[in-house]
């Protein structure tokens, strides 16, 4: 699992992942309870951008060998301008609206993976 997480490719991966799921309209869906549960698209932003901070440090943590604080949040804060940035592209090239607590959950997820990860440093 320590090779997978070394490499880039799960991390480029995750990303393109997030791109093709936060692009694609989702007609109805939104309309439906899911679970009971509420927010739970926020939960889903919260969950897609902490494992994309998580991914991402793995891979640069390991070709460095070091913790570098600097290195992650230079990491937390372009994950949370890509979720920004989704967010935008949604509004002006999708049928999926613009949400600002989208925006919220997203750096919410990549501020507690960047504080997990700081953490876990070996």
């Amino acid at each position: 699992m320590r090779k997978l997480l070394s490499s880039k490719w799960p991390a480029i991966g995750w990303t393109i992942l997030i791109f093709v799921l936060l692009t694609v309209g989702t007609g109805n869906l939104e309309k439906v309870p899911m679970l009971g549960v509420p927010h739970l698209d926020k939960v889903v932003h919260f969950i897609l951008f902490g494992t994309l901070v998580f991914l991402w440090w793995s891979f640069l943590y390991e070709k460095q060998k070091f913790f570098s604080l600097s290195m992650l949040l230079t990491i937390f804060l372009a994950v949370t301008a890509y979720g920004i940035g989704m967010e935008f592209y949604q509004k002006y090239f999708t049928s999926r609206e613009f949400e600002l607590g989208d925006i919220y959950a997203d750096a919410a997820g990549a501020a507690m993976a960047s504080f997990i990860c700081s953490y876990i440093k070996n």
